[in-house]
């Protein structure tokens, strides 16, 4: 099984090799060896820094160039990712007490929730909560609890993305998964989720198996609800493939988190994958990790790869438009036939395609109030109004 991480599907420029070797949490000695090397040789070191900043790998790069060979690094370009560095640590360490606080204030009400993403990875992943970029605070909670759980924010001075009445609030639920808050002028962000991706995007969220498996952890010196690796695993694949993989971090939790867990249960991770339709997904996250940063698999678990061209298909195509650094927005035909061909079950892409279609959101609501006798009408209008939006390029999320 090869361990070179620069096994990628297309040629790489040596600032993403140099980047993609970086993007680890240990590293030894023969790696170290190697990254000297690299630093050696000719480098953009804007272009390296810049990516390291959008792939959410910033922290990671800074951290082993700085104990492996800081004497290597041009001193603008070290001090450079010093400032950055210090910066988001700092904006870590803000967002993770105001993380804490809003779990104290749901816990006060009787309110189960879970930090997902964010400072959880961080710290249960990378170990450290410096060493990873987020800009916002995801939170899990039971779809019940989401109308008291955006008062008690609104309440604290969020203000949350969409205005959603209690007449609209049954439909919100059933069709969407997060709810956006944001305060202090954008400085503090919220998004409370009791789902793990849209309606459309045909993910069955079992809410109340995975709330039975949860497990604690601790964040900030105190413990806090967290995913069990398998449930995380399969969910971070998820996430990545409903965004088509446009972040190589996405990819490095991935590995960072088989690595730090060598006793998955793979056989319960790829039967529930399979239960939701979601084996092609998981695999495709397990190739992508292995391939871009060298992440060892089980034998099985490659050989499942193997027995699945698709899976290597999408990996390709993924591989060459993070590394060929196309930074363009997928439009939506590339994200619905990329999205089509990651499900292995014909009636999910029928199911998928219908929904992504006809299954209205808040922004539908917003963009043409309707009064309530003429609600029947959203989906009739939807498809008129994601021709007209996506022919103009105006959004590369199909959350709208």
């Amino acid at each position: 099984m090869s361990t070179n991480p620069n096994q990628s599907l297309v040629a790489l420029p040596p600032e993403i090799s140099l980047l993609l070797v970086c993007a680890r949490t240990q590293i030894d000695e023969e790696l170290a060896q190697r990254i000297r090397e690299m630093v050696r040789q000719p480098l953009d070191w804007k272009y390296l820094i810049e990516s390291s900043l959008s792939h959410g790998l910033m922290p990671l790069l800074y951290e082993n160039l700085k104990a492996i060979c800081p004497e290597l690094v041009p001193d603008n370009h070290l001090n450079r990712l010093k400032e950055m560095f210090q910066k988001n640590a700092a904006r870590s360490v803000f967002l993770t007490g105001e993380l804490c606080r809003i779990l104290d204030l749901f816990e006060a009400e009787g309110i189960a929730s879970m930090p997902y993403k964010g400072p959880a990875i961080a710290v249960s992943i990378y170990g450290n909560l410096t060493l990873r970029q987020f800009a916002d605070l995801d939170i899990l909670v039971r779809k019940r609890d989401v109308w008291r759980c955006q008062q008690l924010l609104v309440s604290k001075g969020y203000q949350p993305h969409f205005n959603i009445t209690p007449r609209q609030l049954p439909a919100f639920l059933k069709l969407g998964y997060v709810q956006m808050f944001t305060r202090d002028r954008g400085m503090s962000i919220v998004e409370l989720h009791w789902s793990i991706a849209s309606r459309f995007f045909m993910f069955p969220f079992d809410s109340d198996r995975f709330w039975s498996r949860l497990v604690q952890m601790d964040l900030a010196g105190r413990k806090v609800l967290a995913l069990a690796p398998e449930d995380l695993l399969l969910i971070l694949c998820v996430h990545g493939a409903k965004d088509l993989w446009e972040r190589l971090e996405w990819i490095c939790g991935i590995a960072e988190l088989v690595r730090a867990n060598p006793d998955v249960d793979w056989q319960a991770v790829r039967q529930h994958a399979k239960e939701l339709g979601a084996e092609r997904i998981l695999l495709l996250g397990l190739l992508l990790a292995r391939q871009l940063f060298a992440v060892n698999l089980p034998v099985q678990v490659v050989k499942m790869i193997d027995q699945q061209p698709v899976v290597h298909s999408l990996a390709r195509e993924v591989s060459e438009n993070l590394l060929r650094g196309n930074s363009a927005a997928p439009g939506l035909r590339r994200r619905v036939l990329f999205h089509v061909r990651a499900k292995e079950r014909f009636t999910d892409r029928l199911r998928y395609c219908i929904r992504l279609v006809f299954t209205t959101t808040p922004v539908d609501w917003e963009s043409l109030p309707l009064p309530a006798s003429l609600s029947f009408l959203y989906p009739v209008l939807r498809p008129f109004r994601l021709a007209k939006k996506y022919a103009v390029g105006q959004s590369k999320s199909l959350i709208c």
